[in-house]
């Protein structure tokens, strides 16, 4: 198959590998390679147009699902889009089966050289392992010697980074242990682009990637030391700001595992706990994304505010499944490569089936000497990776710089390892309008099967190299790829699920929320909340403000509401010039939504809104974070053209916004994360209802048209009054609607009913002396006639009633974070 006819033949014509690189696609002579030409047939007729056109659905993907790697975890910079490429790469079933028995083998080696080091440390003792290569590693944990985890397994999930050499032979070219990352974004690149190519994906028998997170699952589950209970399992985060936090989040919503971070978990009598808002959880299994020095400021890295004091004895203790066990980064040392073939005949009595680079460790006296002479064409690199040093590429054209390195290497060889340079296979990459070779590494993934072998996952994490198109790197915008190997077999259908339920099964299950997670989805609520009152309010205000002079008066209860709700400055004087008023209040108001970095506005409270939901985002459904994705998005970009532009982006963002509710009335299950979120939105706008509404009657301008009609805009209620009245707002009218109205959503006693029920529905018996209070505070709404009362004539005791009901929403708040976020109420006979 030497040239592809149709439309593809074309884009294949002008696709080229430099010299001295493997080409993944095509062999000698221009002929696609045999795994290829399925998938080249299925695509043959593809244009430009279309790869341009699938590229850009796939970015579109990408973003909608939020799926993101933060470079430099920055909390306050934008998450960096994940980059996928439009073409798979593919690989046959002849070339992955000897691939992955040589990975296999390859992770029981390390889950032994683990054992031995954490153990009698034979390997040391007769010099298969160097001591200062081991000891003077900063993974290597002296408080995790002697522990011997539940299962007798140390390494229960390992990701090997490979390369294809220029004779098309793969080498390992690094070790991934301590929180192997990669296999949560694998998944979602095989969802992305199988989606993208189904018949494809189909008719190549590509393997599915499922049974190897159900392996995973398994096996945790049935190490995890649980006193006959079912084991709960949690999957610990550094946290949001982590790099690779859309991974943990994904990874336990996939596996059913809860998503913690270090401050969530307890230590008591050595059995670990989860902070929950029912009070304390055991748990029994840990799945780890935190480095091994952060996950104990008791005996590990003192400075950690990751990490959970008390861990490491609970570990010792045998009370608790840590995987990875603490320790294992003493693995990721290069200069351990050097000597695996010798280690495996020592334990294994077998040659190691997949080599390595040639690497050299510079502390042994024999490697520098052979090495030293020639450093040119090698690789130069720190032999621990917490050196600060990045690799050297040492030039044989450049002997200046090879003496300087050989006289460092001299006064401090046991820093150092060399290496072979491999230059990286090419694979095909879709860039704008052209096919371009791209350099390519592959990270595998293996995790351990409960039965001492190591299952391999049928895939993996393809990257490819930015426009360099030589350095694989996530920091030099560098790309990934699904990784397709085909099967010689029809592959079965697999699923997640673990077989049939009982019904006690169904009757006991329930999801955990744990007192973090609840906090941030009660602020997601109040936030949210927040964010479509202010926007609400924005547009209520910009919408009158061409003819609405008197609403801008001096001590106008508009201007104040708008301070009030954090649109406006608060320190700005208003004077009695209504028309530059005007002005200068349009001005403000536009500046505070278009200004990023304004102390005032709406940006500020819809990026808390997202930043709160991200915290909970194993919790959210995927399309109730694409719609804050997308909110996200289009915050950013508030147009700053004319009035009618701006009034038009608010509308988006108010139903966007009214969407984000509405999602989470008509899919959430109705469990305590629902009645958090529910409690914090119900708070939120009561306390808008009585700051607004109060504005009003305070101002002693409560029979004004117009500002009534604006009442009822900024609570949605215009329509309602309208066809219930017909007539213009009257004050008696728009006050019963607005605050005693039990069947009107936005009025304070319907809120303040809600707040009641929740407040009592809460776990652990609830707060019940707050329930009544708010029973007692909606019922007295509600007991007055309409036709006896004039609220906004006789203010102050509107204004006391208002003032009433906000003071009760703000206690309400603080016994709930005092209850059940800080904990400050619990009991102790809870961990008994």
């Amino acid at each position: 198959m030497s040239r592809t006819p149709g439309a593809l033949g074309d884009l294949l014509a002008a696709y080229s590998v430099p010299s001295g690189h493997f080409d993944e696609l095509m062999g000698a002579g221009g002929a696609v390679r045999p795994a290829w030409r399925p998938f080249i047939r299925h695509i043959e007729h593809t244009t430009a147009a279309r790869l341009s056109a699938a590229d850009a659905s796939v970015a579109r993907q990408i973003h909608d699902n939020g799926v993101t790697y933060n470079v430099y975890a920055d909390a306050n910079g934008p998450s960096r889009p994940w980059g996928l490429d439009v073409l798979p790469l593919i690989v046959t079933a002849a070339e992955w089966e000897p691939l992955a028995v040589g990975l296999s083998q390859r992770a029981r080696l390390l889950n032994a050289i683990l054992a031995d080091v954490y153990g009698p440390q034979r390997l040391i003792a007769d010099g298969s392992l160097p001591p200062a290569l081991v000891f003077g590693h900063p993974g290597f944990l002296r408080p995790a010697h002697g522990i011997t985890p539940p299962g007798g397994c140390f390494l229960h999930q390992v990701a090997f980074d490979l390369a294809r050499a220029p004779d098309g032979g793969w080498r390992v070219v690094g070790t991934r242990c301590q929180a192997p990352s990669g296999a949560g974004y694998a998944l979602e690149n095989r969802v992305t682009i199988a989606r993208l190519f189904p018949e494809a994906f189909r008719d190549l028998r590509v393997h599915r990637l499922a049974s190897f997170f159900r392996t995973l699952q398994e096996a945790l589950l049935a190490w995890s030391p649980s006193d006959g209970e079912v084991p709960h399992i949690v999957l610990l985060t550094p946290g949001p700001y982590n790099e690779t936090y859309f991974e943990h989040a994904y990874l336990a919503r996939y596996l059913g595992f809860t998503l913690v971070e270090g401050s969530d978990l307890t230590v008591r009598d050595d059995r670990v706990f989860l902070k929950t808002v029912k009070g304390l959880e055991p748990v029994h299994g840990i799945l780890r994304r935190l480095d091994d020095d952060f996950c104990d400021p008791m005996e590990l890295r003192t400075d950690s505010a990751l990490g959970v004091p008390g861990l490491v004895q609970a570990c010792r203790a045998g009370r608790v499944l840590v995987a990875n066990a603490l320790g294992v980064g003493v693995l990721e040392s290069p200069a351990l490569l050097a000597f695996l073939p010798a280690i495996c005949e020592r334990l294994f009595g077998e040659p190691l089936g997949l080599p390595s680079i040639a690497t050299w460790w510079c502390g042994e006296r024999a490697a520098l000497g052979a090495i030293a002479p020639d450093l040119g064409g090698r690789i130069l690199k720190p032999a621990f990776p917490q050196m600060p040093l990045e690799p050297v590429f040492l030039d044989r054209a450049d002997a200046d710089a090879c003496a300087r390195w050989a006289t460092r290497l001299r006064t401090a060889p046991d820093d150092f390892v060399v290496e072979e340079y491999v230059p990286l296979s090419h694979a095909p990459s879709w860039d704008g309008d052209h096919l371009e070779s791209r350099g390519l590494m592959l990270r595998v993934f293996l995790v351990a099967d409960g039965r001492g072998q190591y299952s391999v996952m049928p895939g993996g994490l393809a990257r490819i190299a930015g426009r360099d198109r030589q350095v694989v790197s996530n920091q030099r915008g560098g790309r990934s790829k699904d990784t397709w190997v085909l099967s010689d077999a029809p592959v079965p259908p697999f699923s997640m699920l673990r077989g049939p339920l009982g019904k006690d099964d169904v009757a006991q299950s329930s999801r955990i929320v744990s007192s973090r997670s609840a906090e941030h989805i009660f602020w997601l609520g109040r936030y949210a909340e927040r964010s479509e009152n202010s926007a609400r309010l924005l547009r209520a205000v910009l919408t009158r403000l061409p003819y609405a002079d008197s609403l801008m008066a001096e001590g106008s209860p508009v201007v104040r509401a708008c301070v009030r709700h954090g649109l406006l400055p608060p320190d700005r004087p208003w004077g009695e010039d209504a028309t530059a008023d005007l002005a200068d209040l349009e001005a403000l108001l536009l500046a505070g939504l278009a200004d990023p970095d304004a102390p005032y506005g709406l940006p500020g409270t819809v990026r808390q809104t997202v930043r709160a939901a991200s915290a909970v985002r194993d919790r959210l459904s995927s399309d109730n974070w694409r719609l804050l994705s997308r909110l996200a998005g289009d915050i950013d970009e508030v147009p700053v053209g004319s009035l009618a532009d701006t009034l038009e982006f608010l509308d988006r963002v108010i139903i966007d916004l009214v969407a984000v509710g509405g999602l989470e009335t008509a899919h959430m299950t109705r469990d305590d994360g629902w009645r958090f979120l529910s409690l914090g939105r119900h708070l939120e706008r009561l306390l808008y209802i009585a700051t607004t509404v109060g504005e009003v009657a305070s101002s002693g301008r409560g029979g004004d048209p117009l500002l009534l009609e604006w009442l009822l805009d900024l609570s949605d209620s215009l329509i309602t009054y309208r066809a219930r009245y017909m007539r213009h707002p009257e004050e008696l009218a728009v006050a019963h609607l607005l605050t005693a109205e039990p069947g009107n959503p936005r009025a304070a006693s319907f809120q303040l009913a809600r707040l009641a029920k929740h407040a009592r529905e809460l776990p652990g018996g609830g707060l019940p002396d707050h329930a009544a209070a708010l029973t007692r505070s909606a019922a007295a709404w509600e007991r007055v006639d309409e036709g006896q009362r004039q609220l906004f004539a006789e203010r102050t005791s509107l204004e006391q009633r208002l003032a009433e009901s906000e003071a009760l929403a703000l206690a309400l708040s603080n016994a709930i974070t005092l209850r059940y976020f800080s904990h400050v109420y619990e009991r102790q006979t809870s961990i008994l």
